[in-house]
This record gives structure tokens, sequence and C-alpha cells, in this order.
């Protein structure tokens, strides 16, 4: 608030104000230095229903109606929003305003008015504070799948195929149930000549009888 210094620093003040909320209509400011009343309504009335929507918005939802009025009925409304939305007491009263003169504190009245619209629509449009993303809210879907088979079915399994009668005859009747397989006459034929399909070779036989067969 300007409350000492000339007129002319506090026109100075002002003209930077307007500047800032974008004032789109000319300024007299030779009668703004005179003290005329109907050189600063336009400014106030543009400050308080014009420069800021949610500003706006909020004087309307508590019933300050600002649009259509008189220029003393605007007064009246303007000084009681003044009152009970921003607690600002003016430095003049509405009867010193409406009266020619007056002019440093009339100045000093609209920048006080400017400054406090610009503090209100900077607390209106200040973005909200995201709630940081917990883990209960994260979904089956933010679960990656090892796309990698287990390491199991990469280990090699032990196969019994010693030759003795009874694992022939075991293989023989394998072959009678599936017709695809050679007689049990040719069986090292038939697994030598299926692992050079599959490419899949088959470890060297112990002396045992135990053949380590590698399943990719």
């Amino acid at each position: 608030m300007i409350s000492t210094g000339d007129v002319q620093s506090g026109l100075r003040k002002l003209e930077s104000l307007l500047r800032v909320i974008k004032y789109p209509e000319d300024v007299d400011y030779s009668k703004l230095s005179k003290g005329d009343p109907s050189s600063f309504l336009p400014i106030a009335s543009f400050t308080l229903t014009t420069f800021s929507p949610p500003f706006a918005e909020l004087l309307m939802t508590a019933g300050f109606e600002l649009i259509g009025k008189t220029d003393l009925r605007f007064t009246d409304t303007l000084y009681k929003l003044l009152r009970d939305v921003f607690h600002y007491k003016p430095v003049l009263s509405k009867q010193q305003f409406f009266q020619l003169g007056f002019s440093q504190r009339k100045i000093s009245f609209i920048c006080d008015i400017i400054d406090l619209v610009l503090q209100k629509h900077g607390q209106l449009k200040k973005p909200k504070v995201r709630r940081p993303v917990s883990h209960s809210d994260v979904g089956v879907e933010g679960h990656t799948v090892n796309p990698d088979p287990p390491s199991i079915f990469r280990e090699p399994f032990i196969v019994n195929l010693a030759k003795t009668p009874s694992s022939i005859t075991a293989i023989a009747s394998s072959a009678e149930e599936f017709p695809s397989c050679p007689p049990h006459a040719d069986v090292d034929s038939f697994i030598s000549s299926t692992n050079e399909i599959t490419n899949v070779p088959i470890a060297e036989e112990p002396s045992d009888g135990t053949v380590c067969v590698s399943i990719s």
C-alpha cells in the first residue's frame, strides 16, 4: 500500500500492475492524478470481474454480484467484499471515493485491490499435490512375468537303457502301441535316427548301461 510519496510514484506503480493484469482499456492518467472517480471504477470492475475467472466465480458463489450495477451499488458491493473476503479496510470512505480529489488515496486503494486479487488468483490456480502411488494401488497388470522357462526344464534326466532282455521286451511292447516306432530288432538305429532329426546329442553310454539324454 502506498502510504507516502507523491502521486506520480503511485501512478507508476499502478501502471506496472495494469500491465500485470493485462488491462485492455486506455487509461487516462490525467484524470487519475486529479482523483476523478470515473477513471478508477473501470479498473476496479475489470480486476474483480474479468481478470481472474476463478476469482470471479468465487465472488458469484459467495453472493457478490458486481455486473450490471450502478456506480453507487457497485461501490457498496466492492466495500463489502473487501471487508468479508479480504478483511481489508479501505484508506478512504465511499463518500470520499466519489468526490473529486484524494488522488493519492484512490491510487493506493486501486493498487491494493489489484494486489489482493493477484494473491487470491495465485492461490486459486495453485496445482494440487498428487498423492504418491502405493504398492496397494498397483494391479496384477503391473507385475512382469519372466519370459524364460524355469531352469529345471533345461536340466538333463537319466534314462536307463540297459540292454537286458526285459528292457528290450518293454521297448518292443511300446513299439506295438505306437506304430511309428520301429521293431525292437532295430531299437539302436531308431534312437540314433531320432537324435539325428532333433539334433539332440546322446551322451556316451557309461559302463553300467546308463545313458544321459539332454532335453532342450
